[in-house]
């Protein structure tokens, strides 16, 4: 059954209402909204508005006197009007164009609105109805420009659910006595008792708003925050900051911008629903809001970036740099790491991969840029590259208190990029005569008669652990020089002789 539609009322005064905003009926943008079948006009327009508007082939473009009015398809079917003059000698000229798309601001040759139907008919003497009606022997979608044009009526309009229409009515004779406007034979409803609802939300990434779009406009005298409550995880009613309309025509908004008061900090599911606090919004018929929207909001943490960190490596070796060695990473998001070279002379640094860790064989600074996934935070840091030569060289003979204050230590060189390494030295009885649990920070082992076991010359055997965590070391003694690429501790033994 076809549910018919009237014009919104707001005051009760002849079942209609305008709802423009600053602008009269004589404008798109002010145009009555239709909500019936049937609607009277007793004093046509003698105005073309604060626009002076496109009115479509029929009218050559021209606007005389007009009145608009606007509708949206509630049900698909076919549409159709017959205008009657209240007085038979009066001209009135009509066109219907198709808003979905672009607005009252559509309107125009070439524009998103585009004219679907118009009818300029009219003579002298009895002019009589006019409109859209394949009932009344209506045919085309187009007739006139001119005078004697014809026929009076056009046919029927095939129409879309969802798709939003404007007509223009215009009063070609300037007659003060008006007209009706008749759609009772349409098999397409318009609007209809359906209360408006939420068709959308839209979150963003960094979960700062909501845009709401509900299922029709609405009246923006009605839309206030108190009529919307947003629930999250546990049900907690989260506080919001006042609505923004997002694009309003005239006085009808069907887009609407909700920030919370504080930002969200759990993700999880929540609920925005209408409310009845401040009324409740209104569509141009009186049908309030009602209904619900479950959304699930995932709330991003934002990465942690650095500044510089100076990276040292062992000459000829790679390293192997990770973003948590410049700071680590909440483990409860997701992200993408990219990693750049900068290449120097102002020039743009180069992409090289993406992932949490880059093997880097070359000196030089490595640039990374964190990513939540998806997109939405970022966060950067850098790593300075600097190579320094880590060959262990032993001597084998030292020379104390020979006056040159020259060789008067035994000291390993290259250990201090080995910490934590241990070492023992024992005389030819047996004595341990050194001990030092990080032998790269020490000074040496200063050889004494003083000590409490005599280091008079002679040969000393030593023991040195290395702690090398599976990384190569290379080692330059009395035996030559080698590389040690084994795993666990390296342990070194040798002797040292202590000429005085």
């Amino acid at each position: 059954m076809r549910i018919g539609f009237y014009v919104a009322a707001m005051c009760g005064i002849m079942g209609w209402s305008s709802v423009g905003s600053g602008q009269t009926t004589a404008d798109c943008e002010g145009a009555i909204v239709l909500c019936g079948d049937w609607y009277s006009e007793e004093n046509a327009s003698f105005s073309t508005g604060d626009v002076f508007e496109y009115t479509g082939e029929c009218n050559a473009g021209t606007e005389y006197p007009s009145v608009w009015y606007t509708f949206t398809v509630q049900e698909s079917g076919d549409l159709s009007f017959i205008l009657t003059p209240n007085q038979v000698a009066d001209d009135y000229d009509w066109a219907v164009f198709d808003i979905t798309d672009g607005g009252c601001a559509g309107i125009g040759p070439g524009g998103a609105s585009p004219e679907v139907e118009c009818n300029s008919f009219g003579e002298s003497g009895d002019n009589g109805a006019t409109g859209m009606s394949s009932t009344m022997g209506g045919t085309g979608s187009s007739n006139g420009p001119g005078n004697l044009n014809g026929p009076a009526f056009n046919a029927d309009l095939p129409v879309v659910a969802g798709s939003t229409y404007a007509l223009v009515v215009m009063n070609w004779t300037q007659s003060p006595y008006g007209y009706t406007l008749d759609f009772g034979f349409s098999t397409a409803s318009l609007y209809d008792g359906v209360p408006p609802g939420i068709a959308d939300v839209e979150v963003p990434c960094d979960a700062s708003e909501l845009l709401v779009t509900l299922t029709e406009p609405v009246l923006l005298t009605t839309a206030e925050v108190a009529d919307f409550a947003l629930f999250g995880p546990g049900a907690v009613e989260v506080d919001l900051a006042p609505i923004v309309p997002i694009n309003p025509s005239g006085e009808l908004c069907s887009t609407f911008l909700l920030t919370p008061s504080n930002p969200l900090v759990q993700s999880g599911a929540y609920n925005l629903m209408f409310t009845e606090v401040a009324g409740s919004v209104e569509d141009p018929c009186g049908n309030l809001g009602m209904g619900q929207f479950d959304l699930m909001i995932d709330v991003l943490t934002p990465p942690v970036g650095w500044g510089q960190v100076d990276v040292m490596h062992c000459e000829g070796e790679p390293v192997l740099l990770h973003v948590e060695g410049g700071a680590e990473q909440p483990t409860a998001q997701e992200y993408a790491w990219n990693w750049y070279a900068d290449a120097g002379g102002g020039m743009s640094p180069e992409w090289l991969a993406e992932g949490g860790a880059w093997l880097v064989e070359e000196d030089g600074l490595y640039e990374v840029v964190l990513e939540t996934v998806p997109p939405c935070f970022s966060a950067a840091g850098a790593f300075q590259v600097m190579s320094e030569d880590c060959g262990l060289f032993i001597p084998n003979v030292i020379t104390p208190g020979n006056g040159d204050a020259l060789n008067n230590a035994f000291r390993v060189d290259g250990l201090d990029n080995w910490p934590r390494s241990r070492i023992t030295i024992w005389n030819r009885w047996g004595d341990a005569v050194f001990e030092h649990g990080d032998f790269g920070a020490s000074a040496g082992w200063s050889p004494s008669v003083d000590g409490p076991v005599a280091a008079s010359e002679g040969t000393y055997f030593y023991q040195l652990v290395i702690p090398r965590d599976g990384e190569p070391v290379q080692v330059e003694d009395a035996h030559g020089t080698r590389v040690d690429t084994g795993n666990g501790d390296l342990v070194l033994t040798g002797t040292i002789t202590v000429l005085r």
